[in-house]
């Protein structure tokens, strides 16, 4: 395990900025699509399974909007689609987070 030991008798000042969880912002995109008001997200990490789940959501249809490398806004009121690609899904284990939200809403 590993230790820091601060000698010297200074009081440490500053700030440290927490990045976002993969395993938090699964869900919380999957449950963006339950509402069809536009829904903002920030402090989302970008990496592989976030970004496969959004793709997910926009094949079918849901309006993605990548404001910077962890931020997104989404609106999903014009969903055409219950299907989600299965190459999509596949990719990630957390894919029936989003098969739940659909189910959820849409009863299909």
């Amino acid at each position: 395990m590993e230790q820091y030991a601060i000698k010297g008798g200074n009081p440490l000042v500053g700030e440290v900025e927490i990045g976002g969880a993969k395993n938090a912002a699964l869900p919380i995109l999957a449950a963006s699509i339950m509402t069809d008001e536009t829904v903002y997200i920030e402090n989302m990490p970008d990496v592989q399974d976030t970004n496969v789940l959004l793709k997910a959501m926009r094949n079918i249809g849901v309006m993605l909007d990548r404001n910077s490398r962890h931020s997104v806004t989404i609106n999903a009121g014009q969903v055409h689609s219950y299907v989600v690609d299965d190459d999509h899904i596949r990719k990630i284990r957390a894919g029936y987070y989003l098969l739940g939200a659909l189910l959820g809403k849409y009863k299909h």
